[in-house]
């Protein structure tokens, strides 16, 4: 009886300390290289229409005009359109991150404890991290490999924000063309969500996942037709955005999202103050507070 009681109490005292600690915000980003809205949503993807559908989405997200993977990914994570962040190509010739950094970069300054990860399946994403930007930045050669690390990453290390980029679905465009009825094209998806699927599974199987209150933004850098991307049309630059968590709102986002809006959300979620001196782009959006 006193073995039993001695054991009721020890678990008591252990969900008491659970709760009583203070709830951590945390922010995941996985980006899908060249998906378009229109085809995700053909395609069969049990786990992201799991997200889009129990959280806030757009699939009349605006890229940037210059359709090519560097602006728009710039975009994306540092908040501002080319004009400011001055990535024109996938060469990053000049960019302009000292006055318009990666969002990892303001998220270290607010709080350098913070723990910052980049994984991703194209190495010229990270041209524009600086030194310290992230505590680790990766880059694989395939998608699954992409995948693998994530889920050790979520598992096992402490973890703030996280960014993943995935670019099967990209390379699928290419070589047989981005359309929706593209039977190629709709199976890569697919086989993304599957990955998207265990980085999610993984990720609520971390220890401390109860006191943790994360945001998951899934998104794409451009569109396409035909086998190609770049031009300033609908096809190019309609993209998606999904965001899911506690801290997400319900629904469809009425008002009008763009890809620099997603660096000012995962920051808003962090409790970075978004000040005017950034000169950002974008706002935070889908998000309930």
């Amino acid at each position: 009886m006193q073995t039993k009681i001695y054991r009721y109490l020890i678990v008591t005292i252990i969900l008491l300390y659970s709760c009583a600690k203070p709830i951590q915000n945390k922010v995941l980003i996985i980006g899908i290289d060249g998906c378009r809205p229109d085809a995700l949503l053909s395609a069969s993807t049990p786990n992201l229409d799991k997200l889009w559908k129990n959280g806030a989405y757009s699939f009349k997200t605006k890229t940037d005009d210059i359709s090519y993977s560097g602006s728009c990914w710039t975009g994306m994570l540092t908040g501002v359109w080319h004009a400011k962040h001055n990535v024109l190509s996938n060469k990053y010739l000049d960019p302009n991150i000292e006055e318009f950094p990666h969002f990892f970069n303001r998220v270290k300054t607010f709080n350098s404890n913070l723990k910052t990860y980049s994984i991703t399946h194209w190495s010229p994403l990270h041209k524009i991290l600086q030194n310290g930007d992230a505590d680790i930045a990766l880059d694989f050669d395939s998608d699954q490999k992409v995948t693998n690390k994530a889920v050790k990453v979520l598992l096992h290390n402490d973890v703030d924000a996280m960014f993943i980029h995935l670019d099967d679905v990209d390379h699928s465009g290419h070589s047989s063309g981005f359309h929706p009825e593209n039977k190629e094209y709709l199976s890569t998806i697919e086989n993304t969500d599957i990955n998207v699927g265990k980085m999610i599974s993984a990720l609520k199987k971390r220890d401390n996942y109860l006191n943790e209150n994360w945001l998951i933004i899934i998104s794409t850098d451009h569109g396409g037709s035909e086998k190609t991307h770049g031009k300033n049309t609908p096809e190019h630059t309609t993209i998606f955005y999904i965001v899911s968590g506690k801290s997400a709102a319900k629904g469809k986002i009425q008002t009008q999202v763009n890809v620099v809006d997603i660096a000012v959300s995962a920051m808003h979620h962090l409790g970075l103050d978004i000040k005017d001196e950034w000169n950002l782009d974008g706002k935070p959006i889908g998000l309930v507070n």
